[in-house]
């Protein structure tokens, strides 16, 4: 149960940087901005940073999910671009606690765990798959590697932390008797009974859930994101007509 990957929904949107973003977007004034120095960060912390050309590659495997004329329809394509602009925060959280706690995975774990990705598929399907979805075989590995990680340090900081007591497993156990014998479920083949293994990767799956959100705004305070709020004008779309159009009538 991939965590690190899925987060959590992996997980809630971080609603601070959605908050922070638009902040930053609605920001503008009269004259002239002072000029700077072109940054090559889009995202960072103070561990982690993630180019604007990496940043680009990401949007870029995003869009390839979604019709060509997405470009055509700002409100959608914008969106897009910041769910991955939280996407990446949080995935920039988590590797800036990896890298501080020391986490990480060798290469033989990453060449392993690929391996096991690629016993699913037959002979060159696998490569057939990337192929069909636009997605490079480096920035899959690249993202593997990451997942693992990010993995690693949840299993770490949260899951083997868990405790679970015989009484939880117990009313767990009811319940999904309970479940299975509902009305509902009268014409289906009954299911295959859950061992207490399975139950207690249920029960340590729905507590990391529930700790899960406090647990990164905890990350949000220790590794503060700073946003390239120029670079990430750039690639939405419209933003730059209607800051000046805003900009022209306060003048």
């Amino acid at each position: 149960m991939k965590i690190g990957a899925n987060r959590m929904g992996l997980i809630e949107k971080s609603r601070f940087i959605l908050i922070l973003v638009v902040f930053m977007l609605a920001g503008g004034g009269c004259g002239e901005p002072e000029k700077e120095k072109p940054v090559e960060f889009l995202l960072k912390s103070s561990l982690i940073s993630v180019s604007e050309s990496d940043f680009l590659d990401e949007l870029d495997l995003k869009k390839s999910a979604y019709p060509y004329t997405l470009n055509k329809n700002p409100a959608e394509y914008n969106e897009i671009v910041i769910q991955l602009v939280n996407m990446l925060s949080e995935e920039i959280l988590l590797l800036s606690a990896a890298a501080d706690l020391g986490v990480t995975v060798t290469d033989a774990e990453v060449e392993a765990a690929e391996a096991e990705f690629k016993e699913d598929y037959p002979e060159n399907a696998f490569e057939a798959m990337l192929l069909e979805n636009a997605i490079p075989y480096p920035l899959w590995k690249q993202r593997l590697k990451k997942n693992l990680i990010m993995d690693r340090l949840i299993d770490q900081e949260i899951r083997h932390k868990i405790e679970i007591t015989s009484e939880e497993l117990v009313e767990l156990y009811s319940k999904y008797i309970e479940e299975t014998r509902a009305p509902k479920n009268s014409n289906k083949k009954s299911s295959k009974k859950m061992d207490e293994t399975e139950l207690i990767a249920v029960l340590r799956l729905q507590k990391t859930e529930k700790v899960y959100g406090d647990w990164i705004k905890a990350l949000e305070s220790k590794y503060p994101i700073e946003i390239n709020k120029e670079r990430l004008k750039s690639v939405l779309i419209g933003i730059e007509e209607n800051e000046g159009n805003k900009n022209e009538k306060n003048d």
